[in-house]
């Protein structure tokens, strides 16, 4: 997650809205003409990062309420079961003259195939949940559970809890296809940065947070609980290395408070890891809730990175 700008005078390097310069067949080379392209790239990729960052409140929102939907079916005579419950909002993405749907021509082809494709599907799947999930909470509000003791809301939170993980997987794979685009022209973009050393501590420190979650969502924790301690004791240890960099090249860009900020909710994430390991530990596995947290966290991150290169 990157946002990268371009002119003929500056080129600065966001690490968060992922977006990037076009990058021609040596990475970090720069056409003289690319200004243009780079510009088109730059709305696109932005576009795609602020369209995952506007459904992320939605699908968190999904998911705390599966659990508590879920035991509240296996209690259908019971008045209290879905009290407080409501159905999540979806905020409508900003209007843009271009459409995340149509990839802009200054990508490569291929790179315009992968966004048309994935962004298409992860469309189809995010419009398919908000109808399925508005027909459970339908089907809550007129208390049909009534009529069949929750039979049909069973069927209906499954498809709600598996288009959530469809569109995940989706919004991942689209945000790592995106941040590579943006690695091609890092070369030249840290080049001459006195913030260099920052960006690059905080940049592997989110890739290695994004690695650690998507292990934990890969299978259950009983499986991969070995690997999961080993990347979690890498990530301590990076913390512990990265919040301690001498900061004198900050404070002349008046960074310094943006970066120490970044490593203590870098902190907050590493205690919320460390409990759900403990759950997972207990449990065999981790709830979606536990999930819910550290992916959370981690939308944090990005807007904390994001405020350090604003």
């Amino acid at each position: 997650m990157t946002k990268i700008v371009c002119s003929s005078l500056i080129v600065a390097f966001l690490l968060t809205s992922v977006s990037s310069c076009k990058y021609f067949s040596k990475p970090g080379a720069y056409n003289a003409n690319s200004s243009s392209a780079a510009s088109n790239i730059i709305e696109y990729t932005n576009l795609i990062v602020d369209m995952s960052n506007n459904h992320n409140s939605y699908l968190e929102r999904v998911t705390d309420n599966a659990d508590r939907i879920e035991r509240g079916l296996q209690k259908p005579d019971d008045r209290f079961s879905f009290l407080g419950i409501s159905k999540p909002f979806n905020h409508p993405t900003p209007y843009s003259k271009i459409k995340v749907e149509e990839p802009v021509s200054d990508l490569s082809k291929e790179d315009q195939q992968f966004f048309k494709e994935k962004v298409t599907n992860y469309m189809a799947v995010y419009t398919s949940l908000k109808k399925t999930n508005d027909e459970l909470h339908d089907y809550l509000t007129a208390q049909d559970y009534k009529d069949d003791k929750g039979a049909k809301g069973v069927l209906l939170l499954d498809s709600v809890r598996s288009k959530v993980q469809q569109a995940y997987i989706l919004k991942s794979e689209l945000m790592k296809k995106v941040e590579v685009v943006a690695d091609a022209s890092e070369e030249v973009i840290l080049k001459d940065s006195p913030l260099k050393d920052y960006i690059i501590a905080m940049k592997g420190d989110m890739k290695d947070i994004r690695a650690f979650i998507d292990l934990l969502e890969s299978d259950k924790y009983a499986a991969v609980a070995d690997k999961a301690k080993t990347q979690y004791d890498a990530l301590e240890a990076a913390h512990a290395k990265h919040s301690a960099l001498d900061l004198s090249n900050a404070k002349k860009s008046t960074k310094d408070a943006q970066f120490t900020a970044f490593y203590e909710r870098l902190h907050s994430f590493l205690l919320d890891a460390r409990k759900a390991l403990r759950d997972g530990t207990e449990k065999g596995d981790l709830s979606e809730s536990d999930l819910s947290i550290l992916n959370s966290d981690y939308d944090v991150l990005i807007s904390s990175y994001n405020s350090f290169n604003s």
